[in-house]
């Protein structure tokens, strides 16, 4: 019997130390969860303060306690939008109503969490709205209960945990240094800088790992973070802060670091379609080959085969009814893939068509296509435009067969599709024309060479850009590096703005432009109005802009913006997403920004097959 206890002692002892040493030395991703738990907590009791200082009414102790609030935040926040991404919407999402496009079925949400609160108290609170803090307030505390209480459902892994640390680098990347969640109160900064706290104390956890996969520059690691801290402490003003620097000496090299590391580890994607990412998440978000064009092709494949069909197919006139439209007709390469008209033609050769034709460049980056978002796909984006009869005027059906009785074609279309069931040529052409769209990448302009470290801009190039990506406040909406509307850190879907674009150019006396965009695919209230944020890329080349093509020049375009869009030409409808007031941009600032945008003109044919670095 005694022996029986002794035999059991010591197995219950193993068990023990082995568990011990596992959780503690062997297994960091136990130390994570417990990180986060601890932050959470304290990010709850900062909650709680807050709550109990809102009766006094005091302006200044008010702000000064939400600044801690979000700091505790964005500590956690590396976790918190990764595993736990339903409760970040209530923390710390947008303060307008806001719908997902990546959760279309949940339709409009309502805004809560931190960006209201924020929006209560900065410039300076109204105790009128103490009732509305007190409820917002509240329901933060309860949510944030909530998702304490949620945390061992989810399993923590190294390769989730890294997938985790890069979105959380290209969300500090394109997010945080424009200030994106931190709008009224100005502190996107500081907040930053206690986001990458949060980087820096989970990479502490895997350092013996790090160090043991890619030796002295774990150590490296740590110095450019904690140089990065010095940086940030430094230089403190916002709209002077040196953007492009620090993504080029500290993220760019912490980002390409942890993508190394993952490269040794083998560490593949995320497979959860929740976690689906355009880009590729092993490098910076300059890297080439980093965007997946291929990502969207569902169950269809490309090959040289299908490319070259697509590529004669899009050029041939034969696709239209009339044999004298093809579509080149709207997206001529020659003009960066659009046609340089206020709104297309139709194709009678005189009727305007509804709205701007968009460059394709860059087109297979894109979840949502069409200037309202209503196309989930390239192909059937070209299925809606065969078959459109003021586009076309024909169907799709009755092209492919037209296209296929041509025996040049018919050889080619037997190597793209051999043995495809006959009952598929509609599908089948449209899936080469999008094969071919998906080889127009355009990421290798003087910017991206100049972020690869080829030193390609002007001094007011870089000018432009720290403005662009502060002051300016466009990349809240043209988010880095595509310059669209497709949102980091995954670039999965595109999102639409309402900005009050005129029906014409006048300063005074312009109406409202009476296209209802997005509205008439959801029905949505919000969605009234609304565009989708169209990418930058070739923006010199694309003129006139935008939906209806009122503005000619990029000039007009900020002044535009620089007097608060819509509100500025007092014809905002009351949904305008776009901030209300003036940006304050001086002449020589304005022309700054345009500069840099000019450096994102590439129109040389680039279609990497696989990422490099």
């Amino acid at each position: 019997m005694a022996r029986k206890i002794s035999v059991l002692g010591l197995l219950f002892l193993s068990v023990m130390l082995f568990s011990f040493f596992t959780n503690r030395k062997n297994d960091p991703a136990a130390s994570v969860k417990g990180y986060y738990l601890s932050e959470a907590t304290r990010f709850r009791q900062e909650v709680l303060v807050f709550r109990d200082m809102i009766p006094a009414g005091d302006s200044q102790k008010l702000q000064a306690q939400f600044l801690k609030i979000r700091s505790a935040y964005k500590r956690m926040e590396v976790i918190v939008e990764y595993y736990f991404n339903y409760f970040a919407a209530k923390l710390n999402g947008p303060p307008i109503p806001f719908f997902e496009e990546d959760e279309p079925d949940v339709g409009q949400q309502e805004p809560a969490g931190m960006q209201v609160i924020e929006g209560l108290i900065f410039p300076g609170y109204d105790p009128a709205s103490r009732q509305a803090l007190l409820a917002a307030t509240e329901r933060l505390y309860s949510d944030a209960g909530f998702m304490i209480e949620t945390n061992e459902s989810n399993a923590f892994s190294e390769e989730l945990i890294f997938d985790a640390l890069t979105e959380e680098l290209y969300r500090i990347t394109a997010m945080g240094l424009a200030g994106f969640d931190a709008q009224a109160s100005g502190n996107g900064l500081p907040e930053c800088r206690a986001a990458l706290e949060g980087v820096q104390k989970i990479l502490s956890l895997y350092h013996d790992n790090l160090e043991k996969q890619i030796g002295d520059k774990a150590n490296r690691l740590d110095r450019l973070l904690v140089s990065a801290f010095n940086f940030l402490d430094r230089y403190r003003d916002f709209n002077a802060f040196p953007r492009m620097r620090f993504i080029q000496e500290y993220l760019n090299p912490v980002t390409g670091l942890i993508g190394e590391y993952k490269e040794y580890r083998e560490f593949g994607p995320n497979r959860s379609p929740m976690f689906y990412s355009t880009i590729r998440k092993n490098n910076t978000l300059f890297a080439p080959g980093i965007f997946n064009p291929d990502l969207y092709l569902d169950d269809n494949t490309s090959s040289a085969q299908k490319i070259a069909l697509g590529r004669k197919l899009f050029f041939d006139k034969k696709l239209s009814s009339d044999n004298k439209h093809s579509c080149a007709s709207c997206h001529d390469p020659k003009k960066a893939f659009t046609d340089g008209l206020t709104t297309s033609v139709a194709i009678d050769g005189h009727s305007p068509l509804r709205r701007n034709a968009p460059t394709i460049w860059n087109a297979a980056l894109q979840r949502n296509l069409f200037l309202d978002s209503r196309s989930p796909s390239l192909e059937e984006q070209v299925m809606q435009v065969l078959n459109n009869a003021s586009e076309m005027h024909g169907s799709a059906q009755k092209a492919a067969e037209k296209i296929l009785l041509d025996p040049e074609y018919s050889t080619l279309y037997a190597q793209a599709y051999p043995r495809s069931d006959p009952g598929k040529a509609a599908q089948n052409v449209c899936n080469a024309i999008a094969c071919y769209e998906r080889t127009l990448i355009a990421l290798n302009a003087r910017f991206d060479k100049h972020m690869r470290g080829i030193p390609s801009l002007s001094q007011q190039e870089i000018n432009g850009f720290n403005l662009f990506m502060g002051k300016a406040k466009c990349g809240t909406c043209h988010f880095m590096p595509l310059f669209s509307g497709a949102k980091p850190p995954r670039y999965y879907y595109t999102e639409t703005e309402v900005i009050g674009v005129p029906d014409r150019n006048l300063k005074n006396g312009a109406r409202l432009d009476e296209d209802e965009g997005r509205f008439a695919a959801t029905g949505l209230p919000m969605h009234k109005y609304a565009f989708k944020t169209a990418t930058l890329r070739n923006i010199a080349l694309t003129a006139p802009y935008m939906h209806n093509g009122v503005f000619k020049t990029l000039e007009e375009v900020m002044d535009f913006y620089n007097n608060g869009g819509g509100k500025g030409l007092h014809i905002a409808p009351a949904n305008q997403t776009l901030p209300f007031e003036k940006l304050g941009l001086t002449r020589q600032e304005r022309l700054n920004i345009i500069a840099f945008m000019k450096s994102l003109t590439d129109t040389q044919q680039v279609h990497l097959q696989k990422p490099g670095r």
